[in-house]
């Protein structure tokens, strides 16, 4: 029993006592002897406890459902379908929580409302982006109607393309909501929505039998879509009634109409990407670096850029990100490691002056368990010198895992290969964690080199950085250079190297050493 019931029912007896005792006339009771008066007050007490227990038995053995709910949360316990039928073993009914779907074992409307609330709270205050997924299955044939083994399985291969931090709701057979929290960009929840489709494409097996079924989504933004829970769920339904309208077959909709084409051109470029390397799309182009000093290229940077059939030119920031998420940025980094050591190689054996070649590796490839045996492999296949290869990483990569960073560090440098920080001063490195790394140099971003040497504070800092590296015996690099007084003022403060389109625009290979030329003479420091 429940300690306050128990109280509450000692209570109720002796208040039963006192009334029914106080009740008898002294002279009723005084004509019973003491054994009658005795067994009468016995015989009352145990038809008042029988009575009161069989009003408050439920009370008593059964806490409120909520109760059990709130102590799994307090546990951390997952519920699971197991759990659920344990219950219903153990505790009769006790599995029917008031917030969880008892036959999948997923949070109802009323528990995802709740959810939804906090975290529109939430995004507000931090300013985030959250999705709002609305699904509806149906199957291809009318005579097949929904049944909660098909919402079950659906369940299950739903959750498991979906991120942890993702919530996903059933709402009938027919239709589930999931709420994709803190995502980047709008568009990035059509990449969730097609694997939910891709799932629903495949026949559901109930009964020795094959249901094809057909799915259609509403997806609706918050904040650009609504900014309460009734306005994203009233978006998210007019949106998968677009979706049902406008396409008999698998398809998401966007309740907005601009966020929508975005969305499906992001999934077509997406798509394209995955053959763009074997259909030689991708190439390099080549940005030179200058010693402010001697006037010389002594380094270029290696940049990607796509040749899309359709589209034309696009930059790396048009599809990097892309890559990043889906994984191809490791397949594409060492199809751009690969070149640029071959390239530079080519460089040599035609007679140019020997210059390094700088590449940019995301946290994905940084942290990827066989970077450096991509690296010894690019260097074996092409006879590159280590000494002529430069890796970039930014300052947030190192932040991940330092002490992991550190590690790769450490095995990059014994092969032979030079590192650099990029984006110098974006960053949250502290200066003790740059000490200890084997690096080589450090490049100011780009955002400070803008405003000198007419801002005042930018200015300031470029000099305190220019100073800092200098002090850790590391070269500086200076990103973004596009005029004369920048540059002016970058060879005042004994900047080492700068780049940018005042000095050279990137250019193709077979244009390189041409360009090399021309820069060299037009450079009046």
């Amino acid at each position: 029993m429940v300690l306050r019931n128990k109280t509450f029912l000692v209570v109720c007896l002796a208040c039963v006592l006192f009334l029914m005792i106080g009740a008898m006339s002294e002279a009723f009771y005084k004509s019973l002897n003491p054994l009658s008066l005795i067994g009468l007050i016995i015989s009352f007490s145990v038809v008042s406890l029988g009575i009161l227990y069989v009003v408050l038995a439920k009370q008593i053995e059964y806490p409120k459902e909520d109760h059990y709910e709130k102590l799994l949360t307090k546990q951390k316990v997952k519920v699971t379908d197991t759990d659920f039928f344990k219950y219903d073993q153990n505790k009769n009914k006790f599995y029917k929580f008031a917030h969880y779907d008892k036959f999948i074992a997923l949070p109802n409307r009323v528990l995802f409302n709740e959810i939804l609330n906090k975290s529109i709270s939430h995004a507000k205050r931090h300013q985030k982006i959250l999705a709002i997924l609305l699904i509806n299955i149906v199957p291809k044939n009318p005579a097949d109607n929904p049944k909660e083994h098909i919402a079950k399985e659906l369940g299950q291969l739903f959750s498991k393309v979906l991120r942890n931090e993702d919530v996903i709701s059933k709402l009938n057979n027919n239709q589930f909501i999931v709420l994709l929290s803190d995502i980047k960009k709008p568009k990035f929840a059509s990449v969730a929505a097609e694997k939910l489709l891709k799932i629903c494409e495949k026949d559901i097996e109930v009964d020795h039998k094959k249901i094809p079924l057909n799915a259609h989504i509403g997806i609706c933004i918050y904040p650009d879509d609504g900014a309460s829970l009734e306005e994203l769920i009233e978006n998210a339904y007019l949106a998968l009634h677009t979706a049902q309208k406008n396409h008999t077959t698998h398809h998401f909709q966007f309740y907005s109409e601009s966020l929508d084409a975005e969305a499906h051109e992001y999934l077509s470029i997406e798509a394209d990407l995955r053959n763009a390397i074997k259909n030689k799309e991708l190439t390099l182009y080549y940005q030179p670096k200058l010693d402010i000093k001697t006037g010389k290229i002594v380094a270029v940077e290696a940049l990607v850029r796509w040749m899309h059939p359709k589209l034309g030119m696009l930059y790396p920031d048009k599809f990097i990100p892309m890559a990043e998420d889906n994984g191809f940025i490791v397949k594409i980094g060492e199809w751009e490691l690969l070149l640029a050591c071959l390239t530079n190689k080519h460089w040599q054996e035609i007679g140019l002056e020997p210059v390094k070649v700088a590449l940019n590796i995301s946290a994905k490839q940084f942290y990827h368990p066989n970077i450096t045996v991509s690296l010894v492999n690019a260097l074996r296949a092409t006879g590159l010198n280590p000494m002529y290869l430069e890796l970039e990483i930014t300052e947030s990569t190192i932040m991940i895992d330092p002490i992991k960073a550190k590690e790769v560090s450490d095995n990059i440098k014994e092969i032979g290969v030079q590192i650099s920080i990029d984006h110098f001063g974006l960053g949250y490195t502290s200066i003790s964690h740059i000490k200890e790394f084997p690096i080589e140099s450090v490049k100011i971003d780009q955002k400070f080199i803008k405003s000198i040497p007419h801002n005042e504070v930018d200015t300031a800092l470029v000099g305190a950085l220019i100073t800092l590296g200098h002090s850790l015996g590391l070269k500086v690099v200076a990103e973004g250079v596009e005029t004369i007084e920048q540059l002016q003022y970058l060879s005042s403060h004994e900047c080492d190297i700068a780049q940018g389109y005042f000095l050279s625009y990137p250019v193709t290979a077979n244009s390189v050493a041409e360009q090399f030329k021309k820069v060299s003479k037009k450079i009046v420091v």
